[in-house]
């Protein structure tokens, strides 16, 4: 290892702008990944279609849904849970990737 090395990471440095770090990269998602951009356009196709069950999920109040909007609901709900893994996978390789730099900074690879 080099011997003035200083490990910091890149929350060490860079605290202040680590969520902004975080949305440039599920930003990117949509341009670069044609499954979260299909899955994207499908929720927005579902919002349109069904204006009560974005009603339901950016809303506090309660709104009655009939049974078609009960499951445009559910899909909605399971393609957000479906980005929501995607931009979690797309953090992870990021901070992987961030870790090699980090490694060859040090000296070890």
């Amino acid at each position: 290892m080099l011997e003035n090395f200083r490990f910091e990471t890149f929350v060490d440095v860079h605290s202040s702008i680590f969520e902004e770090y975080l949305s440039s990269v599920i930003a990117k998602l949509g341009k670069e990944n044609p499954e979260y951009k299909a899955t994207e356009e499908r929720i927005e196709e579902i919002y349109r279609s069904h204006p009560k069950v974005m009603a339901v999920l950016d809303t506090e109040s309660a709104c009655a849904l009939n049974e078609q909007e009960c499951g445009a609901l559910i899909e909605a709900v399971e393609l957000r849970g479906r980005l929501n893994d995607m931009q979690q996978e797309a953090i992870y390789f990021r901070g992987c990737y961030d870790s090699v730099g980090y490694l060859k900074k040090a000296g070890i690879l």
